[in-house]
């Protein structure tokens, strides 16, 4: 029903294939996978179970057993465990709701940092050292902006800023 779905809204969308769409493609198994077009690469997905993910709850008895327990780790991991019965709401909170919690908060931990990059690249697919796939490392220089950077620094713009000062300007 999922995959249906999905098939009826994005049948003419460019980034998105399914079996039932790309008959052609035998990669993708019939009546379950579904195909994204990322901006580094394809990415298959299985519709078995995929919307059944964000439903998962995790009940206020369970996250004070765990802050309750011996281990420290355990006890970090689950603050919300201290909160009083009467605190609670009725609906526990699903799995989706903590883990947008989780990205705010490490969004809001993320802009106290001064931010460096690393841009790594993966040559192959099987993970060896003696593999290069040319076409497969052009497609991420390509998408990771490497080539517009060598072009910005190569006309005289290599000098880096301090954060808060590029902000404060």
């Amino acid at each position: 029903m999922f995959l249906e779905a999905m098939n009826q809204k994005l049948k003419n969308h460019d980034h998105y294939t399914s079996r039932q769409l790309s008959t052609s493609d035998k990669t993708l198994q019939f009546g379950r996978d579904f195909r994204v077009k990322h901006y580094a690469g394809n990415v298959n997905y299985s519709a078995d179970g995929f919307i059944d993910k964000n439903k998962d709850t995790l009940f206020q008895d369970f996250k004070r057993l765990l802050y309750n327990s011996d281990d420290e780790l355990l006890t970090m991991m689950w603050p919300e465990g201290a909160k009083h019965i009467g605190q609670v709401t009725k609906r526990p909170a699903t799995a989706a709701t903590i883990f947008k919690n989780s990205m705010i908060a490490l969004t809001e931990n993320l802009a106290l940092k001064e931010p460096y990059y690393v841009r790594c690249v993966k040559p192959n697919e099987v993970k060896s050292p003696v593999v290069f796939d040319d076409e497969r490392v052009l497609h991420q220089v390509n998408y990771l902006g490497l080539l517009e950077n060598v072009r910005v620094r190569r006309a005289g713009f290599a000098y880096r800023m301090q954060y808060g000062r590029f902000i404060a300007r």
